[in-house]
């Protein structure tokens, strides 16, 4: 299987201007004007930060990105999924209030910003025969509505996951919580995290499955925290901002920044403070997760049809 072309904006300014400017170029590298069309109902599906975070992703990359389709003449939607377990993001009444605190609203995205499942967490339930875990998976009728699907992740280290990024934006994140549930209570192997690994891909295979040849994915390597933006405080980054990714396979972008993120030094203070991680190529995840099995993970996202993690990097 050939590389898959990834396409990358580096953090710092040149004659050319910063990240913001190059932004655009980015996503017409990644063929963002090949996958939409005019008139496309475009899903953005990105994550809006818990209450207390505070280095969850800006609001000028969703901002951005509606720029580029509203030139393209596609009908955007910002959204995001009602979360499991019980905070300010549980329902979408909350969500929404949630949204709006962080600066996510319509007025500024310039477009509908969507809780997906709306207030009662509708679903449409797809059927898995080929699944690892999940005979069925629940995905909102909003993203099953659109045309396009894009993942805008900022990507983390995750308590759970190697990292949190573009397969973790689609499995966990644009299914209903009885998915969610499902894939939390994952069991039968050994280690046991190896079962909501695979839980996870077949959710993303799920949604994928909707939007052949209709996706593109972009991880924000910027403010790379050890958690989530699921949680409601935030550490120090653990390692310089890396740039911005874009490309059409979500196992290769989540692969090159595991990689990026391994191959960058440690951040001065961060939790990687003291131990290998702070050497460039040493290991970030085991020092604050040493139950993270990262190889693992990506080999069985690797071999679900989803995308090969075989790239190449094309600066922008």
């Amino acid at each position: 299987m050939p590389n898959s072309k990834l396409c990358r904006i580096q953090p710092g300014v040149d004659s050319r201007g910063g990240i913001a400017q190059k932004f655009p170029s980015l996503l017409a590298s990644a063929g963002l004007n090949q996958i939409v069309k005019p008139g496309d109902l475009v899903a953005v599906k990105m994550h809006f930060g818990e209450p207390g975070n505070v280095r969850y992703m800006r609001p000028i990359f969703p901002v951005m990105l509606v720029d580029e389709l509203l030139k393209l003449d596609a009908r955007p939607f910002v959204t995001d999924t009602a979360v499991l377990y019980r905070s300010q993001r549980h329902t979408a009444w909350d969500y929404y209030r949630s949204a709006k605190r962080h600066g996510f609203t319509a007025e500024v995205l310039g477009c509908p910003l969507i809780i997906a499942g709306g207030m009662g967490d509708r679903s449409i339930s797809v059927d898995m025969p080929d699944g690892k875990r999940l005979e069925k998976v629940g995905i909102p009728a909003e993203i099953m509505d659109a045309d396009v699907l894009i993942s805008l992740a900022h990507v983390t280290l995750h308590l759970q996951y190697p990292i949190g990024a573009a397969i973790k934006n689609l499995g966990m994140g644009c299914v209903d919580i009885p998915t969610k549930t499902a894939m939390h209570g994952a069991r039968g192997t050994k280690p046991r995290q190896l079962a909501q690994y695979e839980a996870t891909v077949d959710g993303a295979a799920a949604v994928l499955g909707q939007f052949d040849g209709s996706f593109l994915a972009v991880n924000i390597l910027l403010d790379v925290t050890p958690d989530c933006d699921c949680w409601n405080k935030t550490e120090l980054p653990i390692v310089p901002d890396l740039g911005v990714l874009a490309g059409t396979n979500p196992v290769a972008i989540d692969q090159a920044s595991y990689d990026l993120i391994t191959a960058s030094p440690g951040y001065p203070g961060s939790k990687l403070e003291g131990s290998e991680g702070m050497r460039p190529g040493g290991d970030k995840i085991e020092p604050i997760y040493p139950k993270i099995l990262s190889e693992i993970y990506f080999q069985i996202a690797g071999k679900a049809g989803i995308g090969s993690d075989k790239y190449e990097i094309e600066d922008i």
